[in-house]
């Protein structure tokens, strides 16, 4: 979910929420207030009649209005002024109304009455009733309010940041440029754009750094490897060499041969993680499966192996030598690791790249068959065939799995979703 949508759900969640409180608080302290105005209308009328009382020493006749009545009644013990409210059926309207009643006392020679001046609140539910329609409407009004200025001004707002995220996903060290600065005033979005250009600077610095470390380290390796090398080659063909020496310098021979390889295959996997193959072309993925295989021939032949191949048409993006570095680990994995009589199976389509061989079990997790140095024991290769493999697929988005099924190692490459 994005930040803005979350944003906009929790603010009109807690703007209907507030408003849904503040709109009950706000009917009570209406209707309080509008009760309250009634009660001193019904204290006016009493001040009259007890004004009438005292000059006419006589009750005043009782009134039957509309929305207010007056009526008095004997009573023999003296009670408290007090306001009640009562429900009236009204031949009117046909239906009960609320009545608010103000009852006296009243006293005329001695004789005690009960006075009490009812009326109706009608008026005053009438105008609740309209006070709660328009805050209803002013609430609606609001959301829309909010809801706009969420979808569309928070919207504008938040452009610089979303700017910077664009910029950040669309970063690529190799070429060295640095996201262009985003134009706004707000300062948290400027200390943003600031903090994501200087990582960058940071990033490309290293990046060159490291390059160069891995292009000199490599560079000044092959030197003295060559050397050896070659002093390597003049010792074995010496005449004068018993058994035990020509094991010993075969030994070193060997080791001096896995070093170069290790060498180069370092060198390569840090060039493909910095991006230095960024030229890609049109692949024919069946054509140049045919190719390795016939370069792979007289190992297949060698080891008897029985090859099976459904080669669909496949076109891919890729650089060439990465291309050709893919399928040549694959292809040679799956011929160094078969059996003697064997079998191996290739296929392509559209969808994937599958290759099968028989052959031993592997004594290992295979959940990191992909990780860097990691072989099986009587593997004589270096351990990063694979591990190039894997960042060679995540280099174009390729998705590349091992899976041991039906007596056979299985290698899928998923192709990228175009």
């Amino acid at each position: 979910m994005k930040l803005i949508t979350k944003y906009n759900r929790i603010n009109i969640v807690a703007t209907i929420v507030v408003m849904l409180i503040a709109s009950i608080c706000y009917y009570f302290i209406v209707r309080y207030v509008l009760i309250h105005q009634l009660d001193n209308t019904l204290k006016v009328e009493e001040a009259e009649i007890l004004n009438y009382v005292k000059n006419n020493n006589k009750l005043p006749d009782p009134t039957n209005y509309r929305d207010q009545h007056t009526s008095f009644e004997a009573v023999r013990e003296l009670f408290k002024r007090n306001f009640t409210n009562v429900r009236l059926y009204e031949d009117r309207h046909h239906e009960d109304n609320i009545y608010r009643v103000l009852s006296f006392p009243v006293t005329i020679d001695d004789k005690l009455y009960k006075a009490s001046v009812t009326k109706s609140e009608d008026e005053v539910e009438d105008l609740i009733e309209k006070i709660v329609l328009v805050t209803i409407g002013i609430v609606i009004l609001l959301l829309l309010t909010l809801f706009i200025a969420n979808r569309f001004l928070l919207r504008r707002l938040w452009e610089p940041f979303y700017n910077t995220l664009q910029s950040i996903k669309q970063f690529n060290f190799s070429n060295k440029q640095i996201s262009p600065s985003q134009e706004t005033d707000i300062a948290e979005f400027k200390d943003l754009d600031t903090a994501v250009n200087s990582m960058q600077a940071r990033i490309i610095k290293d990046y060159e750094t490291l390059k160069n470390f891995a292009d000199n380290a490599s560079h000044e390796m092959q030197t003295p490897l060559a050397i050896l090398n070659s002093k390597l080659d003049l010792l074995i063909q010496e005449p004068n060499l018993n058994e035990f020496q020509t094991k010993q310098l075969q030994s070193m021979y060997d080791a001096m041969n896995r070093l170069a390889k290790l060498n180069q295959s370092l060198l390569l996997l840090t060039k493909i993680e910095n991006n230095q193959f960024a030229n890609a072309r049109a692949i024919q993925l069946n054509i140049l499966i045919k190719e390795k295989l016939n370069q792979l021939e007289d190992l297949i032949i060698a080891k008897r192996i029985h090859l099976s191949t459904d080669l669909g048409g496949k076109i891919v993006y890729m650089n060439d030598y990465l291309a050709d570095i893919l399928l040549n680990n694959l292809l040679s994995n799956s011929i160094r690791h078969n059996d003697d009589d064997g079998a191996m199976n290739i296929l392509l389509n559209n969808e994937a790249l599958i290759i099968s061989n028989t052959g031993a079990v592997f004594s290992f997790d295979t959940n990191n068959i992909f990780e860097r140095f990691k072989k099986g024991e009587t593997s004589e290769g270096i351990g990063l065939g694979l591990a190039i493999v894997k960042q060679i697929c995540d280099n174009y988005g390729f998705e590349i799995s091992y899976f041991f099924r039906e007596d056979l190692h299985h290698f899928k490459i998923q192709w990228a979703k175009e």
